[in-house]
């Protein structure tokens, strides 16, 4: 076993690109809001269902300074207007405190459409703030517990030595994982992941 003090001085310091598949991102939003009910309660507390969630999707948004858009399907449940079939599309921008690691919603814009002026009014504003609470509550997140974590079990892997292939181990220490930067492409979420440390690899057998 090799102790860490020696390979001290061979330093790992990399960025590695991590991208995360908007199908991805459907099916894990589809299993939390499919058939959640969006609705408004009075200052006497009387609670008033407008409209339910029947799909959603996200993609990339293509409004200047924004970094996805949500496609909303909603069923209308109100008196005036029932069983209305509305799509909602909801501009999200992310923002990323690199030194507190935390990623917060820094801005969204909600525009619906269903050829009927009052309906839209009625629901955008209803969903613009059922939205802002919903969604800023679930993307206001710290990521370094998640990190640390991650980082443990790492580095308990690779204080054993880690088989990379037959005959070729690797042992090291991860001293630093952080999120460097967040961005919106084409077919994913593009996350930048920094990391170092010190390693080595060591090679058990030699073929000739």
């Amino acid at each position: 076993m090799y102790d860490k003090d020696e390979f001290i001085d061979q330093n790992i310091n990399i960025t590695i690109p991590v991208i995360i598949g908007y199908a991805v991102l459907d099916k894990y939003l589809k299993e939390k809001v499919i058939g959640e009910i969006i609705s408004k309660e009075s200052k006497d507390g009387k609670k008033s269902n407008y409209a339910r969630i029947l799909d959603i999707t996200i993609e990339k948004s293509h409004f200047e300074g924004y970094d996805f858009l949500l496609n909303i399907n909603l069923q209308t449940l109100t008196n005036l207007f029932k069983n209305r079939q509305v799509k909602i599309f909801f501009h999200a921008a992310l923002e990323l405190n690199k030194e507190l690691q935390h990623v917060s919603l820094k801005k969204f814009e909600i525009d619906g459409r269903t050829k009927n002026w009052f309906a839209d009014k009625l629901l955008e504003t209803v969903v613009n703030n059922w939205m802002y609470e919903k969604l800023k509550k679930k993307m206001n997140f710290g990521l370094m517990p998640h990190i640390e974590e991650k980082m443990d079990a790492i580095n308990e892997k690779l204080k054993n030595k880690l088989e990379v292939k037959e005959g070729v181990q690797l042992i090291g220490s991860l001293d630093k994982v952080e999120i460097s930067s967040i961005n919106a492409g084409e077919k994913g979420l593009w996350v930048s992941v920094s990391i170092r440390g010190a390693g080595l690899l060591e090679l058990e057998t030699l073929e000739m």
